[in-house]
């Protein structure tokens, strides 16, 4: 399978390879790759659903390290 990869060079953006395994396709694969230790995701910041406007300045001005995370009630 293959994927794209950005170069960073304006005259070629892109350039592909051969991928070692799939492109998830699923939550459920990269639930998966966490439980196996392969993907560390890093959550930066844990929000109430009612804070959505904040969370995106704060990841537009870049002031959050890693993932964000929104909550609703149920999820408290």
């Amino acid at each position: 399978m293959q994927r794209s990869i950005p170069t960073g060079d304006p005259e070629r953006p892109v350039a592909f390879t051969e991928a070692a395994e799939p492109v998830p396709r699923s939550d459920e694969a990269l639930v998966r790759w966490v439980a196996d230790g392969r993907l560390h995701p890093e959550v930066g910041l844990v929000a109430d659903w009612s804070e959505t406007a904040r969370v995106l300045v704060d990841l537009r001005e870049r002031r959050v390290r890693g993932e964000a995370v929104l909550t609703t009630g149920a999820a408290r």
